[in-house]
């Protein structure tokens, strides 16, 4: 890819995850749900994943600087950092980082589905600046 159709790419790939979280923001799961492609969030049916926001009043979350987009077997895929302030319904404050890894198919054949990024696994952690 030339210059500014990988970074046009990349931006794709940050709009994913900015758009995930302002569907959990406003508490549209089902949106956020689809944000991980055709299988949804890896161990998690979609009823555990909305229940996991079940607690959840608000949540903001900032994205990095991608990291380069890598190619292996049909697929790209690239890394977003990420950090996340959580208030649960009790207004207790929860910090996370970490970052998004995102993937889309190259091959041919592939659905249309597969072929735009989606969310392919999440490495994040709490961070100890909590509060209420």
């Amino acid at each position: 890819m030339e210059g500014a159709a990988v970074e046009t790419d990349a931006q794709k790939a940050v709009a994913v995850v900015r758009d995930y979280y302002r569907a959990i923001a406003s508490h549209d799961y089902d949106r956020a749900y689809a944000s991980w492609g055709s299988s949804g969030p890896p161990g998690q049916t979609r009823a555990k994943f909305i229940q996991g926001f079940a607690d959840t009043a608000s949540v903001n979350a900032t994205t990095g600087t991608p990291s380069r987009i890598e190619g292996a077997a049909g697929s790209r895929y690239i890394e977003v950092p990420i950090a996340i302030t959580s208030t649960a319904k009790s207004g207790t404050v929860q910090r996370f980082v970490g970052s998004y890894t995102l993937r889309r198919s190259v091959v041919d054949g592939a659905s249309p589905q597969d072929r735009v990024w989606h969310l392919d696994h999440a490495s994040i952690h709490q961070t100890h600046e909590s509060g209420t």
